[in-house]
């Protein structure tokens, strides 16, 4: 392992870290706030999302490692057209780490730029890649 490597690893330990896995309190929460969805827009996103997610890893977008590949094709355009409503559905799936790749999504929908987590090339939270962005979407969404 390289010097740099291991100081850029030390002063993210000496950081804000982004929780680990939600624990129940901030995971109720979240579901409450999908619950305020109407039932038949939480329905076609559980659908259109699982038809997503099924195309994250299908024909050449497995090849991929750049997560914005996967804000491309009909499914990823049929979630965006339903809008910010979705959002609360949205934060709710970024929660579970596998689902890392919705960030694409969220960011295409999130209106309020506070909400949204960039983190530059420079800054040491690079390390904790597109999952530790995903929690820290989480972490702002509740926080707001």
């Amino acid at each position: 392992m390289s010097e740099a490597f291991s100081k850029k690893q030390e002063e993210i330990a000496g950081e804000d870290q982004p929780a680990a896995p939600l624990g129940a309190p901030p995971r109720e929460l979240l579901e409450e706030q999908a619950r305020r969805v109407p039932a038949n827009l939480r329905k076609r996103f559980e659908s259109a999302f699982a038809a997503w997610k099924a195309a994250w890893n299908r024909g050449g977008l497995a090849f991929h490692s750049d997560p914005r590949t996967r804000a491309v094709g009909k499914e990823s355009d049929r979630l965006i057209t339903m809008g910010p409503a979705i959002l609360p559905l949205v934060v709710e799936k970024l929660a579970d780490p596998e689902n890392f790749f919705a960030l694409q999504l969220y960011d295409a929908l999130q209106r309020d730029p506070n909400l949204v987590v960039h983190i530059p090339p420079d800054d040491p939270r690079i390390l904790e890649g597109e999952q530790g962005r995903a929690r820290r979407v989480v972490q702002a969404w509740l926080a707001r």
